[in-house]
C-alpha cells in the first residue's frame, strides 16, 4: 500500500494547514458571493422585459438601459400597427417617481404607464390585476418592493397596504393591488399606473410618446421578415429616432450592457480575479514554505530513485488537498449569506449546480497552479547537498 505523503505532509504542521484552508475558504466564499450577484445583475436586468408581453420591442436609439429609456413618438407604432405579420401593438410609459408614504419615507421608485385593457404583461397575476386600474389615481406596487417604501407590516406590501394611500412626484394615489415581478440593482421598488395616471403624476410627459412599444406578432409570422419590414418603413420616413429588436435581442443586450458597460458588472468580474489572486497567494505560500523545509527529505527520496515527477505529484496533491478542504466550508458559508442576502434585499440570489461546479473547478486550478509555482523549489532538492 502506497504512503499517502501528501496527506503526512499537511497532517504535520497543522496550523499552516489550516491556515492554508481558511485562504482557500475564503477565496471560495468570495468567489461565489462576487458570481452570485453577477448572476443577480445578469438576471434581473430583463426583469421587466421578461414580464412584458412582445415579440418585437420598439424603443428610443438613444435609450441605453431599460432604465434610461427615452420617449420616442406614438406614430412609430401607428407605422408599425399596419405591417404584415402584426397582430396588434400597446405602448408603455416609463419613469422614475417620487414615492412618498403616509409615514414620510421617501426614495425614487419605478414607474410603468399602460393601457389596462390592452395585453401588456406576460406575468399572469400583474395582466389580471389591470383591470383594477379605473382612476387615474390608483396604482399597483410590487410585493417585492424594499421595506424602505414603508408597507404596512413593515417587511412587504400586502393585502393589508390596499386602500392606503401615498404620494408619487407630490400627487396623491391609492394602492389598490399588488404583484410579484422583484427588485433590481437599478430599482427598488415599482408600481404600474394606467397611463392617464402615469401623465397625472407627469404632466410634462411628452404629447403622443411612448417609452417602450410592444409588437406582437400573428401566429406562424417571421419576426426577422416582420423587423426587416418595419426597419424598411422607418427608414423612408426617416425615422433615426428608434430602434427595433426582437425579444431574445433585447433581453441579450440588456444584460451585456449591466456586465460588460456599467461599473456594477465589472466590479463584480474584477472581484472574480481578485479572489482568485487572493487564494492562489496564500496556496503558493504555504505549499513553497512546505517544500523549501522539506528540501532534505525530498533530496534524499531523489537519492533513494524517486522521480523528479513523483515529487511534483506530491506536491500537487496536497495542493488538490487544499482545494477540497477549503471548498466544503466555503460552499456552506457561502449558501449562508446567499441566503441572509436575498431574505434582506429581495434579490433572486440563488445557488446554482452550474456555479457550484464553476467555483470548484476554479478552486481547483488556483491551487494547481499555485502547487506548479512551488514546485520551482522542489528542483532545489539536490541529493548531493545531503554529502
Amino acid at each position: 500500500m502506497k504512503t499517502p505523503l501528501a496527506w503526512y505532509n499537511l497532517a504535520h504542521h497543522k496550523v499552516r494547514t489550516v491556515a492554508a484552508v481558511a485562504g482557500v475558504m475564503f477565496a471560495v466564499v468570495l468567489i461565489f458571493l462576487q458570481l452570485g450577484f453577477r448572476g443577480t445583475a445578469e438576471k434581473t436586468a430583463s426583469l421587466v422585459y421578461e414580464a412584458l408581453e412582445f415579440d418585437i420591442l420598439i424603443r428610443s436609439s438613444k435609450t441605453g438601459r431599460l432604465s434610461q429609456s427615452r420617449p420616442f413618438p406614438r406614430l412609430r407604432l401607428n407605422q408599425a400597427a399596419s405591417a404584415p405579420g402584426v397582430e396588434g401593438v400597446s405602448g408603455v410609459l416609463l419613469n422614475y417617481f417620487r414615492w412618498q408614504s403616509a409615514r414620510g419615507a421617501t426614495r425614487p421608485i419605478l414607474a410603468l404607464g399602460v393601457f389596462p385593457d390592452s395585453p401588456t404583461f406576460s406575468n399572469e397575476e400583474l395582466q389580471a390585476k389591470l383591470r383594477l386600474l379605473t382612476s387615474p389615481k390608483f396604482l399597483l406596487i410590487d410585493r417585492a418592493s424594499r421595506a424602505e417604501f414603508d408597507p404596512a407590516n413593515g417587511k412587504r406590501f400586502g393585502d393589508e397596504d390596499i386602500g392606503t394611500e401615498a404620494e408619487l412626484d407630490r400627487r396623491r394615489a391609492r394602492i389598490v393591488g399588488h404583484f410579484r415581478l422583484g427588485t433590481t440593482f437599478d430599482a427598488d421598488g415599482m408600481v404600474v399606473l394606467s397611463q392617464d395616471g402615469f401623465r397625472r403624476v407627469q404632466p410634462g410627459w411628452p404629447s403622443g410618446h411612448v417609452s417602450l412599444g410592444l409588437v406582437r406578432l400573428a401566429q406562424g409570422a417571421d419576426p426577422a421578415a416582420v423587423i426587416s419590414e418595419l426597419r424598411r418603413r422607418f427608414a423612408e420616413q426617416q425615422a433615426v429616432d428608434v430602434d427595433v429588436f426582437t425579444r431574445d435581442e433585447v433581453i441579450q443586450r440588456e444584460r451585456w450592457v449591466w456586465l460588460w458597460q456599467q461599473s456594477i458588472g465589472l466590479i463584480f468580474n474584477m472581484g472574480v480575479a481578485v479572489a482568485l489572486v487572493v487564494g492562489s497567494v496564500i496556496v503558493y505560500q504555504v505549499l513553497s514554505s512546505d517544500v523549501t523545509n522539506h528540501l532534505p527529505e525530498y533530496a534524499t527520496l531523489k537519492a533513494m530513485g524517486y522521480s523528479d515527477g513523483f515529487l511534483s505529484r506530491v506536491v500537487l496533491a496536497q495542493a488538490v488537498i487544499l482545494a477540497l478542504l477549503g471548498f466544503v466550508p466555503g460552499l456552506a458559508a457561502a449558501q449562508a449569506l446567499y441566503f441572509l442576502t436575498a431574505r434582506g434585499t429581495g434579490l433572486p440570489l440563488d445557488m446554482t449546480a452550474a456555479r457550484v461546479v464553476g467555483v470548484l473547478g476554479l478552486s481547483l486550478v488556483m491551487c494547481i497552479v499555485s502547487g506548479l509555482l512551488a514546485l520551482r523549489k522542489l528542483r532545489g532538492a539536490d541529493p548531493a547537498d545531503l554529502y
